[in-house]
């Protein structure tokens, strides 16, 4: 979202659009070089319900989970039923 910051320019802000129950499977964390110094990026998929709010949501969107932001990296439907979506996400990495 997108607010004029009063001298002509524009600040963004988040804002919450959905709120569902899912399940979180992390994968192992990796070391990557943040501005010369090591930082931990942790990765993993994001199972949720598939509805048309959830199918809404894009990898330029965030999930916030237990009140930490994570990046989509990518959603797929793994089932291809259109049961669950699954949602590769990744903290402690650039956006």
């Amino acid at each position: 979202m997108r607010n004029p910051d009063g001298a002509g320019g524009y600040l963004v802000a988040w804002r919450e659009f959905l709120v569902v129950w899912g399940g979180l499977q992390l994968e192992r964390g990796r070391e990557r070089l943040d501005a010369g110094r090591l930082a931990e990026a942790v990765g993993g998929v994001l199972s949720v319900r598939s509805s048309m709010a959830s199918r809404s949501v894009t990898p330029s969107d965030r999930v916030i989970i237990d009140d930490v932001p994570w990046n989509i990296r990518s959603i797929t439907n793994p089932d291809q039923r259109g049961v669950d979506l699954e949602m590769t996400v990744e903290r402690g990495a650039a956006t």
